[in-house]
């Protein structure tokens, strides 16, 4: 479903993630994988297409700019990044400054520390 090689846990430790098997099914099968996860529209336009989601409408919120905030971007979501996972506000900075319209792709519309920040608005 999605390439994503780590995945963080709590303390600044991580884990093998998903794409580490997808790296290693790739190279036994000798063929490069379809991903339909993130950051791929496929399951995006699935769930579009099944539920009538306007994405002028909808939110991707996520702690990733090369899966969560990728896909938001390409399917012309509002895009919210939370600094809870692997990505830090630096690295936002540096794609928001870089003159490289693939770097643009990755930087979100807003930012939240937490995704507990959300819940007043709620």
């Amino acid at each position: 479903t999605n390439r994503d090689h780590r995945l963080p846990l709590e303390g600044g430790a991580a884990i093998p993630g998903t794409g580490c098997l997808v790296s290693a099914v790739e190279t036994a099968a000798q063929r490069e994988a379809f991903i339909v996860g993130k950051p791929n529209r496929y399951m995006f336009d699935c769930v579009a297409s099944e539920f009538h989601i306007d994405p002028a409408r909808t939110i991707m919120v996520g702690d990733r700019l090369d899966t969560d905030i990728l896909m938001g971007n390409s399917c012309g979501l509002t895009t919210l990044l939370t600094l809870t996972g692997v990505t830090a506000l630096d690295e936002v900075r540096d794609h928001q400054e870089s003159h490289c319209p693939t770097r643009h792709s990755l930087v979100p519309d807003y930012y939240v520390d937490s995704i507990a920040d959300l819940l007043p608005a709620l």
